[in-house]
């Protein structure tokens, strides 16, 4: 599906073993722009419940049917999801931005600098991104020599993904992945990203939290008017 001309076409990943949280982002969408419109994906490998975080614990079961986008254990497994979601974006596409959360974010990144590497100067698939509770990016390179490791910001530098808006909005007391959330932001670049730290865990900011929601908000329009998405 093609970007019309007065919409902003924007990709979701979730993190694909909760992707019941499409109903928890309903009060971030209904505050955003009503011209976005959405097309989510989904994982495909079998997994439990994302473990210690008790905001997801309250809304799903812990025995419940769940799917990640990939495996850690396996460098086959991240390279196939990226690849898939290269294919997706191929055939889907073009989107003017991604919006993911946790394993998608890191998904996603991950994607996008493995872009920026194999095509330097070339216009990266999206014009911005927003980062929900992101995990850090995994290597392109190290994957490719069939090893995962996470990127770390001190040793790549924070110019991966030099020109693009981004919006990284995470929890001071997400003990899930609240470091690796500081990695994602330390990679993009300085002079385009902006940041909403919360009091919130490993969660979207909702209807209960109101202030942290319209802060997002205006993170994401933010973001999306440094891309001149149009609209």
């Amino acid at each position: 599906m093609e970007s019309q001309i007065g919409t902003r076409h924007i990709q979701r990943l979730d993190d694909p073993r909760v992707n019941e949280l499409t109903g928890l982002v309903a009060a971030l969408r209904h505050e955003l722009d009503a011209i976005h419109t959405y097309d989510f994906v989904e994982g495909t490998i079998q997994a439990p419940l994302a473990p210690g975080s008790s905001e997801l614990e309250a809304f799903f079961p812990a025995k419940g049917g769940y799917f990640d986008y990939f495996s850690f254990d396996s460098a086959a497994s991240v390279e196939k999801a990226v690849d898939d979601l290269s294919t997706f974006l191929e055939t889907d596409g073009p989107y003017d931005g991604v919006i993911a959360f946790s394993l998608g974010a890191a998904l996603a990144a991950t994607y996008l600098i493995r872009e920026a590497m194999r095509h330097p100067g070339k216009p990266l698939p999206v014009k911005c991104a927003i980062f929900l509770s992101g995990g850090a990016p995994l290597d392109p390179e190290a994957l490719e020599r069939g090893e995962v490791r996470l990127l770390n910001a001190a040793v790549a530098g924070n110019q991966l993904l030099r020109g693009l808006p981004t919006a990284h909005i995470w929890g001071r007391n997400d003990d899930l992945w609240g470091d690796r959330s500081e990695t994602l932001y330390a990679l993009c670049d300085p002079g385009e990203r902006t940041m909403v730290l919360h009091d919130e865990g490993h969660a979207i900011p909702g209807a209960r939290a109101k202030e942290v929601l319209l802060q997002t908000v205006k993170a994401i329009r933010r973001t999306v008017g440094r891309a001149g998405m149009a609209g």
